[in-house]
Formats: structure tokens, sequence, C-alpha cells
């Protein structure tokens, strides 16, 4: 008789254990988990999906509603060339939302042909490719006007040009890697019972006594709302935001702005203009709204960049999209996401570089 009803004790244990297991496991999924990694067709932005904070998630589908679009591929029936861009994520759209190109922003204000191309080479920088582009003529085939490269500024100086690179390039087929991104924004749903649960509930928690509970996100209070997501006021920022700013320094600028300088002066012996834009990132451009901002490092990077000569055109993004934060505009960046939103590429395309660039007289 003992034995028994220990053993019938042990089973309803056992049940208690395996139900308060799964009613977790559901809950959490339901009101967290679900939100960032179930939400197809929605796009959650990565910052969210890496710091489980829901109440900065800002859910969108993609949707083109400009009338010109840049392509991504040779079409004959899209010539001349006018501006071609290399660049990452954010030349690839992958911000997501309401048209994520900035190209088709300036293709459509500007009524120009744009060609976004890919690195040539794994091993090559975004200047790399351009000059071994030029050296090897393709530039000069495709009768391109301009050149844009675009890189958000924390890798800037990761695409300085190494010494070492002779552009010994083997010959390839240019399409296998010009017009192939490897950048995509489909992820696996996840099922209810998955050990994101524990991480969405602990993150959710940990969030709210420190902005650094994550390693690969902080999150800061803002000193107004600058979010139309359900928290207005807090800024989700990569952690190579801040990491990287070390590297920015006087030496470390100037040789970016030289190497670009002689890429410059290379395109214009075929008339080829070079624009430069980098974009700001994120930490940088809302630093002046984080609550208590002097306990955090300020990015010299614009700073020290504008004092350089230029013999390129040079987009000053930060310059550009400060005022939209001084206005109180919502959602210059995505509130989950390092990428900015519709709102900055519309307002860069309006910038007076491009249109002096472009529009001016005849034209580059």
């Amino acid at each position: 008789m003992y034995i028994k009803l220990s053993n019938r004790k042990f089973v309803s244990f056992f049940l208690v254990i395996i139900i308060t297991f799964i009613t977790y496991h559901l809950f959490i999924w339901y009101f967290l988990t679900s939100k960032i990694f179930n939400a197809s067709p929605y796009y959650i932005g990565d910052l969210g999906r890496m710091s489980y904070q829901i109440d900065s998630l800002f859910p969108r589908i993609e949707q083109v509603t400009l009338p010109n679009r840049h392509f991504n591929d040779i079409d004959e029936n899209k010539r001349p060339i006018d501006l071609i861009t290399i660049g990452d994520s954010f030349s690839n759209g992958m911000g997501s939302g309401t048209n994520p190109y900035y190209q088709d922003y300036l293709a459509t204000a500007l009524n120009i042909n744009i060609l976004n191309i890919q690195n040539v080479d794994n091993s090559f920088g975004y200047i790399d490719t351009i000059r071994y582009l030029h050296k090897n003529g393709w530039l000069r085939k495709v009768q391109t006007k301009a050149v844009l490269i675009e890189c958000v500024a924390r890798e800037t100086l990761n695409h300085v040009p190494s010494k070492n690179n002779t552009f010994q390039l083997q010959q390839r087929d240019l399409n296998a890697t010009l017009f192939k991104t490897n950048f995509t924004r489909e992820f696996p749903n996840t099922l209810p019972i998955n050990t994101g649960n524990y991480k969405a509930s602990y993150y959710y928690m940990k969030y709210k006594y420190s902005i650094h509970a994550k390693k690969e996100v902080y999150k800061f209070p803002l000193v107004t709302n600058l979010f139309s997501s359900k928290d207005k006021n807090h800024l989700l920022v990569y952690n190579d935001d801040i990491n990287n700013i070390d590297q920015i320094t006087d030496k470390s600028v100037i040789l970016l702005n030289h190497e670009l300088n002689l890429l410059s002066n290379e395109l214009k012996k075929d008339g080829i203009t070079l624009l430069f834009m980098p974009v700001v990132d994120k930490y940088d451009l809302y630093y002046n709204f984080i609550e208590k901002n002097d306990d955090y490092p300020r990015n010299p990077f614009f700073t020290l960049l504008r004092k350089q000569q230029k013999n390129y055109v040079f987009v000053d993004t930060k310059a550009i999209l400060i005022p939209m934060l001084e206005k109180n505009i919502s959602d210059v960046y995505y509130p989950d996401d390092t990428h900015w939103s519709f709102n900055a590429s519309e307002q860069i395309s309006k910038n007076k570089t491009f249109t002096f660039t472009f529009l001016s007289n005849k034209g580059i």
C-alpha cells in the first residue's frame, strides 16, 4: 500500500512538472517569442531579434510604392547607367518595410538609372572592387557616369585597401559575383517549446535594470520620444557601434580619405564621378538624445572626415539626418533595427549633394 501511494505521488509530481513546463513555454512563446521569431509575413529587425525587446518591435512588410526602381543586373533597356552603387545591407534593402532601398528614392527623385552590385571577391573591400572593375575595363564597358560607395560608418575603416592586394584575380564571370547577393531576410519559425523562451523572459526582464544586458545590444533611455513603437523613448544599438569607436583616429581617417582620393582620381580619367556615403551609426546619430550621454564615448568619425581635403563627393548622412531628430521626427531609424527607415532614405535623396551632382548644368 505504501509503495502504491508513493508511486502515485511520484506520477502526480511528474505530471505537475510537465504541465508547468509546457504552460511556461506556451505562455512565453505566445506573449514574447512568437512575436519575434514567428512574425511572418512581417519582418522584425536585427536588434529586436537579438535583444528580445518586444516593446521596441516594428513589424513590417516590404512594399515598393515608388515609380522608379534600381536594378540588380545588367539590363540593356536601362541605359545609360547613371550611377552604380555598392555597399552593405543598407544598399541591399535589409531594413525591409516601405521602400527599403535608398537607390529607389534616388532613381525617382533624380530620374536616373541605378545599378546595384556586390563585391567581386570576398577578400575585397568596396574600394578594392571598384578599383578592380576600373582596371579591367568593366566600368568603361557599362558606361557608368558615377559610382557610389556606401558603408555603415563603423565598418568603413575595414574597407581601406590592403597593401598586399595586387589585384591579380583570375579571369572570372563577373555576373556570378557582382549580381549575386548573400543577404536574406528569411528566418525559420520556432516551435512553441524552445530554448529561446528562456532567453526571451530572461533578457526581457534584465534590460529593465541594465543598458547592456546582452552583449550584442545596448538599450539607452532617450530624453524624448523618437520612435512610434510601444516603447517610444528607448534606443537599441548594436554593440559594435560603441566597440569600434577606438579604431577611429586621425590617422585611420586620413588613410581612408587618401585611398578614396586616389580612387576618385583614377575614375576621373574616364569621366566617372566617385561618391562616398558612410552611413551614420545609429548610436552616433541619436547620441545627443541619450540620457546622461556624457557617460558614454562620442563617435568622432564624421567630425574627422569633414576636415579632410576631398577629391570625391562626400554624402554626409549624419548632417542630413540630425535635423530630422531635432524636429522630433519618429523612426528615422527603425526602433528594432540597425537600419534606417524610408524616412531617412527619402530625406537623403532630396539632399543638394545629389541634386547638384546629377542635375546641375550638364550633370556629372
